[in-house]
């Protein structure tokens, strides 16, 4: 029997509904339940990403291509020395410290990136030789941390920058280093942001 195809209609109403779905993980996170971010990535990959037997949503809707996505990332410095995350920041208070997804609170934003770059830039560099990009990071919480999936075995760099704190920094407090974790969780609550932000712009939602 033949597969019926959704309309576009139907495709607009998945869209609206998986917007809705990145605004509602966005508030979870921002109220302390910061592994909303597993969630998050798997709605980004609903919308984002193709394989050769599935689609993305935008790709779709003939819209991915044809986005300006915003870009807040700080650009890589291969002759900085220093653990590379380019989407978050460090927060330090009373509490100890935390990385930081900065949404809005970046001024020196870049110019809109096509998909490709911006999808396949590198965000982060960690002291162990590990590079992810906002695809590494999205597919690897959706597919195998836990988003859709959980894989009994992990990628080694993935590993080491979730479980080994790869990037470095910690804090002290009482004499005892407290690691500083969670990189993966703040970086995909800012590449939601950033889409969010791109489809506002292009008309495509009112968030």
């Amino acid at each position: 029997m033949s597969k019926i195809p959704q309309t576009t209609d139907e495709l607009k109403r998945h869209l609206h509904e998986n917007v809705g779905f990145l605004l509602a993980s966005c508030r979870e996170f921002d109220a302390g339940l910061i592994a909303e971010a597993k969630r998050l990535a798997t709605t980004l990959r609903v919308l984002l990403h193709d394989t050769s037997k599935s689609k993305s949503l935008l790709g779709l809707l003939g819209l991915k291509s044809q986005l300006n996505y915003i870009n807040t990332a700080i650009p890589y410095d291969a002759e900085n020395l220093l653990a590379h995350h380019g989407l978050v920041g460090l927060m330090f208070g009373p509490q100890g410290a935390s990385y930081w997804a900065p949404l809005d609170k970046r001024p020196d934003s870049r110019p809109p990136a096509n998909f490709d770059d911006w999808w396949g830039e590198l965000i982060i560099a960690d002291k162990s030789g590990g590079n992810f990009t906002r695809k590494d990071l999205v597919l690897a919480l959706a597919n195998k941390d836990g988003g859709a999936h959980v894989d009994p075995n992990l990628d080694p760099a993935y590993a080491a920058l979730t479980r080994g704190n790869s990037v470095g920094w910690e804090f002290s407090s009482a004499e005892k280093q407290h690691q500083i974790t969670d990189i993966e969780l703040y970086s995909v609550l800012q590449i939601a942001h950033e889409l969010l932000q791109t489809l506002k712009i292009a008309g495509l939602t009112a968030a």
